[in-house]
């Protein structure tokens, strides 16, 4: 009984970190980032991730912008487009345990009779899922970058973002 409610354990501790959506480089449409030049100051950034939270695919788009930003020596980006795609999956209920009970007949045959044997047979089953609704998530921003000062209320400054929300996705994956 202990193995089994260890195992169970492990397994919703397995379920509740995969639930955070990963920050990196996607690679061949797996979840993460990924930007596209349109010109020299203007990119498309996209993340996606499988997740409860359709603003955690928001923040990351966010942050790489603003990482991007930097790369490319500027300083502050306007987003001039968004679009967020959300693509439900139904999971079954978050555990199940089963247990059947059935009689197995086995029939042995010689060259003059048969013989018949009744055994019972006894199966338990344990299914384990996360037993939330997990969304795949795509949060696409198109970016304008710009050096100096910031030239309205609707632009963000690459620095501030990367330290705020940094901090923010740092706290969540504690």
């Amino acid at each position: 009984m202990r193995n089994f409610t260890t195992i169970i354990l492990i397994a919703f501790l397995l379920t509740a970190c995969a639930s955070k959506p990963a920050y990196r480089p996607a690679a061949n449409g797996s979840v993460g980032y990924s930007e596209q030049k349109i010109t020299e100051d203007r990119f498309r950034v996209q993340f996606k991730s499988i997740s409860t939270s359709v603003a955690d695919a928001a923040d990351y788009a966010l942050l790489r912008s603003a990482e991007l930003t930097q790369q490319q020596g500027y300083d502050w980006f306007v987003v001039t487009s968004k679009e967020t795609f959300v693509e439900s999956k139904k999971v079954e209920p978050a555990s199940a345990i089963g247990l059947s009970h059935q009689q197995r007949i086995e029939r042995h045959c010689g060259l003059l009779s048969c013989e018949t044997h009744r055994r019972p047979a006894n199966e338990i089953g344990v299914t384990l899922t996360s037993g939330s609704n997990r969304k795949e998530v795509h949060s696409i921003l198109e970016i304008r970058l710009g050096k100096g000062m910031k030239p309205n209320e609707s632009s963000y400054s690459a620095l501030d973002v990367i330290e705020h929300l940094s901090q923010k996705l740092n706290a969540q994956a504690k």
